[in-house]
């Protein structure tokens, strides 16, 4: 039955009065062994093409663990489309009922562009997933994209949205890996189009511009793009290793972002021409850069004093510039000077003329190394993270290591309240900003006395032993059964246990970590 049939005939009005159309949740499961109906687990298409080519707006898909490919042929351009008013999740052991019900991560969903040869890049499809012509509001969320590689129109390797300013694309909860694009958006390219991401990784994609998000042409109009809670790992590119834009956005605004361990020669992060935007409550640490005018960050307004743009509460360190040619320019290029940075930290970055930062911008109640002349309320002094990297290489994971602030730290409580954002009232780690009357300078918010604390200010019932890979509970009388919750440091959920004795071996990744339970204070612990 074709896509235009179904829909004529769910929707064909049989009185004087039209009926609704009916929604229908699709099930899609690559292990299913079924009628192939799609309308149970037990039935479920074992591809996910099947489902997106019945659908039509108001349904919405759900797909099992398991790995999924745009096709079974050698056809590169044959993409995962996704459709007007229809959702798309992924993450279900193949037995849920309800959404929340789902683990993505226990039960990754994959979809996959290496369709050819396994392992051959130059066989891949050239965009993995594609969302063209979408007028209406549609998710995708809880997958791992893997492997696009875009030598056709050399856009977009993991993802393409496309023609989308009538309606808003969100993507949530994903994974784009290894994704190439020969010249824009290794991970995902758009153009004139309204794209929200949150929850999602960028690790190891790579393109000329834009290794991990390029926005291109505006034919239809500018972009609109919110970032939030996203992790940019490893990612390449000849500028905008993470971001990049040859056309104008109406709005960007980045939010509780980590852009760590990424390498280019020209930029790491751009932000060129826009109509306003925010960089806001992330950290750019621990990145690479090589060319000898070389940036971490560079926003411009092409002169256009009404075009605002905020950095507030970001960290900014230990990024290098390996150029073998003098530098002849400063790692963060903010180049307007109507630019306002507020509550931020910029420390350990490679210096030009004893400068991290352009001289211009409007910079008050920040941490800047080596001072910042016309600056209101500057502090030039070591901010104290907790535990940085001690070595501090060229480019390096900064995940694995604690930047948050030490209790000693003089950008504790020393930021400007009124800078703040309306409706930003939380830091990257999900902790309340304003703790102890007045905000921290930093990516970080913390009193020590709530939510964060420091190891050694953890309280004596509770704290984590690296040697035994586990969490010590003091007591050594019974505590009765409860759950124990870790996050990571960017507030997702890495494990969940049920405990009852006083030792919870965890196995979780290298990095810092947040641990609750019912009747404990949060920990804060470092797994090396």
């Amino acid at each position: 039955m074709t896509y235009l049939f179904r829909a004529l005939l769910l929707c064909l009005p049989l009185a004087p009065i039209a009926l609704e159309c009916q929604a229908t949740r699709y099930f899609v499961n690559a292990s299913a062994t079924g009628s192939a109906t799609g309308l149970t687990w037990t039935d479920a298409f074992t591809n996910l093409q099947e489902a997106l080519g019945i659908v039509i707006p108001g349904d919405e898909i759900w797909v099992a663990a398991g790995q999924y490919k745009p096709t079974s042929s050698t056809n590169r351009s044959v993409s995962f489309a996704l459709r007007n008013g229809v959702n798309v999740f992924g993450g279900f052991a193949g037995t849920e009922t309800e959404l929340d019900e789902r683990d993505p991560t226990a039960f990754p969903s994959t979809l996959n562009g290496d369709i050819g040869e396994i392992g051959l890049a130059s066989d891949n499809s050239h965009s993995v997933v594609t969302a063209n012509d979408i007028s209406t509001t549609i998710i995708l969320d809880g997958f791992r994209i893997l492997n696009g590689n875009n030598t056709n129109g050399t856009q977009g390797g993991g993802m393409r949205v496309t023609n989308a300013l009538g309606g808003e694309v969100r993507v949530r909860n994903c994974r784009f890996i290894g994704h190439q694009s020969n010249n824009y958006g290794g991970g995902i390219y758009l153009a004139a189009a309204n794209l929200v991401v949150e929850g999602c990784e960028f690790l190891n994609n790579e393109s000329s511009n834009g290794g991990a998000i390029h926005n291109g042409n505006n034919n239809g109009g500018n972009s609109n793009l919110l970032l939030r809670d996203c992790v940019f790992k490893g990612n390449m590119a000849n500028s905008g290793a993470c971001l990049n834009n040859t056309s104008p956005y109406n709005e960007i605004v980045v939010d509780r972002c980590i852009f760590t361990n990424n390498s280019t020669t020209n930029s790491v992060i751009v932000i060129d021409d826009f109509l306003s935007g925010k960089l806001m409550n992330s950290a750019i640490i621990g990145n690479r850069v090589s060319g000898s005018s070389s940036e971490v960050l560079r926003v411009n307004t092409f002169g256009n004093s009404t075009s605002p743009f905020d950095l507030i509460n970001c960290t900014i360190a230990h990024n290098r510039n390996t150029s073998s040619s003098p530098i002849q320019a400063e790692i963060i290029q903010l180049e307007d000077d109507h630019i306002v940075v507020s509550n931020c930290i910029i420390f350990g970055n490679t210096a030009f003329a004893g400068r991290q930062l352009r001289n211009g911008p409007i910079v008050r109640y920040s941490l800047v190394e080596g001072g910042y002349a016309g600056g209101t309320n500057i502090i030039n002094t070591d901010p104290l993270f907790t535990a940085p990297d001690p070595d501090a290489p060229a480019n390096f994971d900064a995940t694995l290591f604690d930047y948050t602030l030490s209790a000693s730290s003089t950008a504790v409580n020393n930021g400007n309240n009124a800078d703040i954002p309306a409706g930003s009232d939380l830091d990257l780690a999900l902790v309340p900003r304003i703790q102890a009357g007045t905000v921290d300078m930093g990516c970080y918010e913390s009193d020590f006395t709530t939510v964060i604390r420091s190891p050694d200010k953890a309280p004596p019932s509770w704290s984590y032993d690296p040697s035994q890979q586990a969490l010590i509970l003091a007591s050594t009388t019974s505590i009765g059964a409860r759950a124990v919750y870790i996050h990571d440091v960017h507030g997702r959920l890495v494990s969940t246990m049920t405990v009852e004795g006083s030792v919870v071996r965890v196995d979780i990744p290298a990095g810092v970590h947040f641990a609750t339970a019912q009747g404990f204070s949060v920990l804060k612990f470092l797994v090396p």
